[in-house]
């Protein structure tokens, strides 16, 4: 059969095909992601869908040979063909919605596909010639069914693919992979015509004739796009919304559809949202009863990422969140589903797992990916993750695995961040009793449960009174007196820590007013929480705070624990310049824990250092510790800096102290912590010498 193109018409048919193919992918996804169900009718419509996509666009490359000037074709012949081409649609459809193509399946449907489509194109060559004899050149029909076999094999596994990428490039890939199968359309329409010798014969009488072949094209390529675009927009709307949407009657109006319904995605990382995963995840969970396999959700939550925004801004901690998303789609495999629950959390929908083992790697590689440095505007930021797994069915139906994941999520943290848990019954246990305690702390600042002890400091010479430190305390109805390390790493869980250290420098600054006021000069050191130190505006809300209560700066002193200047040195550095410019003092925590800290010790613009109550037990009994005490406080004072002592509890402690040239104590020997008017009483410049055998 001797062929002669038209370009336009090949161009016609390649855009549509390509269209065509492109939109398909999505529908291949949601008969994969549909329920049981659903999925019978979604399979027939889709079936019937791109099968007419398929016959349309063979119908357009007979228009691209040029074998006259009028083309005549029966319809009912046409119709038959259509029929034909909606087979090959079902058989593509079927194995490539599966979760797995298993070979005899692949071999099947590629066989189905690759003959049926040869018949739909034979049918259309009779109904368009409907006044000529058809005869075949065998090696050419052989070579036209394997070729149509092997590229109907291929378009099913690339479908089958495409359902579950997740990859940054998805939109592309599949643009590839449709400009590929409209090009693989095309060649097999050649082979097949060539197939085939169209040999006229008596004229007969056809149903319908056609002269003008590019407007024909044209009707025949926007009606492909608008059928697909349309298919489209409804499926978009069913998986949004669900059956009910296309429930209409006369007496009831269909309702409005707010624009949040229709948003599935989450605008800032492009990920799925929380509606949208609940959706996904429901699908997940009757698809896991259909087969018997398990499926698990990760709860992902970032570990210390409010600092973040504080540190740096809002618009860094947003480029962080998206650059979050990106390692994590990484880290699973094809088959999960990654979402953006809101804030600094993250959630992973899990499938085909039939034991922890198999859930353990890919949340290994979620833990890891997070952990590597993140590069943006030109700022190193390092960050971890915690995350808590839950299995369904084993630990319960959909509503509660999420429950059950971020209770597993809190172990992790609770256990030193940066690491994952499966959910067990001890986390159950412990679950219950952390939302009890979570409703507890916010029912303490509404209640008032909170105040304050405080610490005394001395001088090591004249044992007088010098200030305090301030404690915070929570009086809990039924628990009685909490110290910090009952609640403060839980507080800081619920993103409660600014709320409470807040309450703490207001009452402190209202402390040291009414000592003012009662003629005593009082000066309160504060323990600075963790999660503050990434705080951006703290200085500012600390000299706001103390020009309220009319304060001097020089009167507060903020504590930081040595452990966090180490690992966060830039942020502490910044953060000493900040307090300087305010002329608020800094004391370094416990320190000596860490050794190699004398070595940077000179480069920081701190003001005090506090002694770990470690160094001061070893002191009476080891001569080395006494020695190295020593050296310590030399240091000190030759930087310029103020020492105390903590956990001084004998007299020889006091007196080995004092001769070393250290400037304050605190410890039992002097008291425990005060409330604040035996504070006042404690500090009375009209006191005598405190004597310790009282």
């Amino acid at each position: 059969m001797q062929l002669e193109y038209d370009v336009w018409l090949i161009i016609f048919s390649l855009c549509a095909a390509g269209f065509a193919t492109f939109i398909a992918f999505g529908f291949i996804k949601q008969i994969y992601l549909s329920d049981a169900a659903s999925r019978r009718w979604l399979l027939a419509a889709y079936s019937v869908v791109i099968g007419t996509g398929i016959w349309g666009v063979q119908l357009l490359n007979w228009l691209s040979f040029n074998t006259g000037s009028a083309i005549q074709f029966s319809l009912p012949t046409l119709a038959l063909s259509w029929l034909f081409g909606c087979l090959v649609g079902f058989s593509i459809s079927f194995a490539s919605s599966k979760r797995h193509i298993p070979f005899p399946l692949l071999i099947s449907n590629g066989l189905i596909a690759g003959l049926t489509s040869y018949v739909m194109f034979y049918f259309t060559a009779v109904a368009l010639h409907s006044s000529a004899h058809v005869t075949f050149e065998p090696i050419i029909l052989l070579t036209a069914f394997l070729m149509a076999i092997v590229v109907c094999m291929l378009a099913i596994l690339s479908f089958n693919w495409m359902k579950e990428y997740t990859g940054e490039n998805a939109i592309l890939v599949k643009t590839i992979l449709a400009v590929i199968t409209a090009a693989a359309i095309f060649g097999l329409q050649i082979v097949f015509s060539a197939s085939m010798n169209l040999h006229s014969s008596a004229q007969t009488v056809a149903d319908y004739a056609i002269t003008d072949k590019k407007l024909l094209a044209a009707v025949i390529s926007l009606s492909i796009v608008c059928m697909f675009s349309l298919v489209f927009i409804v499926a978009i709307f069913y998986e949004k919304l669900g059956k009910s949407a296309f429930k209409f009657g006369i007496l009831n109006r269909p309702k409005a559809l707010n624009s949040h319904i229709l948003d599935a995605k989450d605008a800032l990382t492009g990920l799925p949202n929380r509606r949208s995963f609940a959706h996904q995840l429901e699908g997940a969970s009757k698809r896991c009863t259909r087969t018997g396999e398990s499926i698990a959700v990760a709860f992902i939550d970032l570990d210390h990422f409010k600092p973040i925004n504080d540190q740096f801004g809002h618009h860094i901690g947003d480029a962080l969140l998206t650059q979050v998303a990106r390692r994590l789609q990484a880290a699973v495999r094809g088959c999960d589903l990654v979402a953006r629950l809101g804030g600094d959390e993250f959630v992973a929908l899990i499938e085909e797992i039939k034991s922890e083992t198999d859930i353990t790697p890919i949340v290994e590689r979620i833990v890891q990916s997070i952990k590597e440095p993140f590069f943006i505007n030109e700022h190193q930021i390092e960050i971890s993750c915690s995350v808590g797994i839950a299995i369904h069915p084993r630990d319960g139906d959909i509503e509660k695995l999420m429950i059950s994941a971020d209770a597993a999520m809190y172990k992790a943290k609770e256990a030193g961040r940066n690491q994952f848990k499966f959910y067990d019954s001890a986390i159950e246990s412990a679950a219950e009793l952390l939302q009890m305690l979570r409703q507890d702390l916010q029912l303490a600042f509404e209640h008032k449960q909170f105040n304050l002890v405080f610490q005394p400091k001395f001088d090591c010479l004249t044992r007088l009174p010098i200030g305090a430190e301030a404690l915070i305390r929570w009086v809990h109805p039924t628990k009685g007196e909490l110290a910090p390390k009952d609640f403060i790493a839980e507080a800081e869980s619920f993103g409660l820590m600014h709320q409470l250290n807040k309450w703490v420098l207001t009452e402190v600054c209202r402390t040291i007013q009414q000592a003012a006021n009662e003629g005593i000069d009082l000066n309160i050191s504060i323990n600075l929480a963790n999660q503050q130190f990434y705080n951006a505006n703290l200085v500012h809300e600390v000299t706001e705070i103390l020009r309220e209560y009319g304060v001097p700066a020089s009167k507060l002193t903020f504590e930081i624990k040595e452990t966090a200047t180490i690992k966060n040195q830039k942020q502490f550095e910044l953060l000493l310049s900040q307090f300087k410019l305010a002329k608020i003092k800094i004391a370094l925590d416990n320190f000596g824990l860490d050794a190699f800290t004398l070595s940077y010790l000179q480069d920081l613009n701190i003001n005090e250092l506090k002694l770990d109550r470690f160094f001061i037990a070893k002191m009476s009994s080891d001569k080395a510790s006494t020695a190295l005490l020593d050296g310590v406080i030399r240091l000190a004072h030759a930087l310029g800096l103020n020492v105390v002592a903590q956990g001084v509890e004998t007299d020889n402690q006091c007196n080995i102290l004092a001769s070393l040239g250290c400037n304050h104590m605190q410890g039992y020997l002097f008291s425990k912590p005060i409330v604040k008017n035996t504070l006042f009483n404690l500090c009375d410049p009209n006191r005598n010498k405190f004597d310790s055998s009282n």
